[in-house]
């Protein structure tokens, strides 16, 4: 077995999470930190592995790797609703100050990944002791628990060597003749449990790290943002796009163009309704979590090049509906999403869907607004 250790000094210069990896804390602990001390989380997806751009947000605001991290990112390509609703869950205790963005992808609610979460991705992002904290937390609210139980009920069989936690809270939202008929089973899933509990400090150490938090009176962290001449910044980003995407018509960086765009024919996508639409489902009970958590939380509709895309119109429906959705719910959001070319300012994406450091400026400059408070 692994033996578990931390890193202040490792935790203290951590930007960027990728995702979590099984008895590797340093990360789990500077997000919970995060959390905790109202440090600015912006969660999304491959978006955050632009690496190469001054302005992608974990560069932009972290500028001196000596200083105090300023703003954590989290996540990478996958990291959906569903995912980032299992990761919150597990720290619920530490939300109620905290600083949250959210990113959402147009491409989540569209045909090919309105499915939701992947396994793969949940494995990523809900590590063994991420699910045994969700498992014994008995204040998480019954809807948010009943969707986690729900979703790996429905994925079940595709899980190859399922633990304790898993076989637990698979059976959770089973009718009450199954409860009954489960019940041997779920005894001698409890009686393993906590066996395991003797003798894998891991299975417990999500569980520890919130009480050890908790425990002390938290250093809140007072975000600063120096002061930008933020039309200059969004200019020069322009003037720049226009020398690197020369090859082209359709507004996206040369290379990229020639690798992947062209002699093709445009990307098409399929609209699918919030009826029979999971990834919206998914966002809906995010939502609901999150008016209730305390969290100062924000979202970012992020937009797609209509000039790369055979008919983004296709999308308006179910986005107006996650527009609704989180009008209704009162968050904060920068709407950045148009579906006809008209509309689009080349450079705000690099390529077909990455923001480029035009679309990461606009980004940027709504996180200030959000919690630089006074700049």
């Amino acid at each position: 077995m692994p033996e578990l250790s931390v890193v202040p000094q490792a935790v203290k210069s951590i930007r960027y999470i990728k995702h979590f990896d099984p008895y590797q804390l340093n990360d789990q602990v500077a997000f919970s930190s995060a959390l905790y001390r109202s440090v600015p989380v912006l969660i999304g997806s491959s978006e955050l592995t632009s690496n190469h751009l001054k302005g992608l947000a974990q560069n932009f605001f972290n500028p001196e790797v000596t200083k105090e991290t300023q703003l954590l990112s989290f996540g990478h390509a996958g990291f959906q609703s569903f995912g980032i609703l299992t990761a919150l869950a597990a720290n619920r205790e530490l939300l109620k100050n905290a600083k949250l963005t959210i990113i959402l992808s147009p491409g989540w609610f569209e045909q090919q990944y309105c499915k939701g979460t992947s396994l793969h991705s949940f494995f990523e992002f809900a590590p063994p002791n991420y699910i045994y904290k969700i498992l014994k937390d008995d204040s998480l609210d019954p809807a948010t628990r009943n969707h986690i139980a729900s979703y790996i009920r429905r994925n079940y069989d595709k899980i190859s060597r399922p633990d304790e936690g898993l076989r637990l809270l698979e059976k959770e939202e089973n009718s009450k003749i199954m409860r009954i008929a489960n019940k041997p089973f779920a005894s001698f899933n409890s009686l393993e449990l906590k066996e395991r509990e003797e003798t894998d400090l891991y299975l417990r150490s999500q569980e520890l790290i919130v009480k050890t938090l908790l425990d002390k009176p938290a250093s809140k962290h007072k975000f600063k943002a120096a002061h930008q001449n933020w039309d200059s910044l969004m200019q020069s980003s322009k003037e720049e796009f226009v020398k690197i995407s020369s090859n082209n018509n359709v507004a996206v960086e040369n290379s990229y163009y020639d690798t992947w765009l062209k002699n093709k024919p445009k990307k098409k996508l399929v609209a699918v309704d919030k009826e029979t639409n999971q990834e919206y489902k998914d966002l809906e009970v995010l939502l609901s979590f999150l008016r209730t958590s305390g969290a100062e939380v924000s979202f970012v509709i992020m937009p797609l090049n209509p000039k790369a895309h055979e008919d983004l119109t296709v999308l308006n429906p179910i986005i107006n509906d996650v527009r609704s959705l989180l009008q209704k719910e009162q968050f904060k959001y920068l709407d950045m999403f148009v579906s006809n070319a008209s509309e689009y300012v080349d450079g705000t994406l690099e390529d077909i869907m990455h923001p480029y450091n035009l679309g990461w400026y606009q980004i940027d400059k709504f996180i200030v607004e959000q919690y630089a408070h006074g700049n």
